[in-house]
């Protein structure tokens, strides 16, 4: 049986960016500065980004820890600050919203970093898992959103971060507003502030997705 009132797809996709354009928009803000990328989100392509030093990647928490990344990057950001290295995470809302309060912790011992939230508005790997599992079943495909969607009302993540003390903007919604997003936040993280951008994401996995960055030797 179907349900009533299916969750309304999390955005069209002229009303949203992709993780691609989040990556690109980052690759030319930071082009010839040095990061410390500290978390991926799942759909993330291999060939987005080009590591060439140990410190450009952190590499996966190992154990699909949905929940890590603030805590991850609230750690690493420690573990590098005066390096000179910006610790920049880009993290799914969901692995964002489980892990949140690590930002106070951030921001009282003041700990500068930035986290880029591709956000789907849905624990969408999830999604995906009941659609294969619904074709197995026989059951109505168009109920792999429940329990799974977060919307209806948004949570408003910017403002979760400035409740911390974080800077928060946001949610950037179209493809022309995440350059100066990006470059906004940049600046913030590298003045040696806690800054948070919730940018809103078609809900959707790169068809040619590598499971393993893109490593680059000198």
């Amino acid at each position: 049986m179907n349900a009533s009132k299916p969750a309304p797809a999390a955005g069209a996709a002229s009303d949203v960016v992709s993780i691609r354009a989040i990556a690109q928009t980052l690759n030319a803000a930071t082009e010839g500065k040095d990061l410390c990328i500290t978390r991926l989100p799942l759909g993330w392509n291999g060939d987005y980004r080009h590591f060439r030093h140990p410190l450009d990647y952190l590499g996966s928490e190992g154990g699909g820890g949905i929940g890590a990344g603030p805590g991850v990057t609230v750690g690493a950001a420690l573990a590098l600050k005066g390096s000179g290295r910006l610790p920049v995470a880009i993290m799914g809302d969901g692995d964002f919203l489980m892990g949140v309060t690590a930002l106070w912790t951030a921001t009282h011992y003041k700990i500068p970093c930035l986290i880029i939230v591709a956000n789907n508005r849905s624990f969408f790997n999830d999604e995906m898992h009941q659609e294969r599992v619904a074709k197995e079943r026989g059951r109505p495909v168009e109920n792999k959103w429940i329990g799974q969607r977060v919307s209806e009302p948004d949570i408003d993540l910017a403002m979760m971060a400035r409740e911390q003390g974080a800077e928060g903007i946001g949610p950037v919604t179209k493809t022309a507003d995440l350059k100066p997003a990006i470059e906004r936040t940049l600046q913030i993280a590298q003045n040696g502030a806690v800054c948070i951008v919730d940018v809103r994401v078609v809900p959707d996995y790169d068809t040619n997705m590598s499971g393993s960055p893109s490593i680059h030797k000198r």
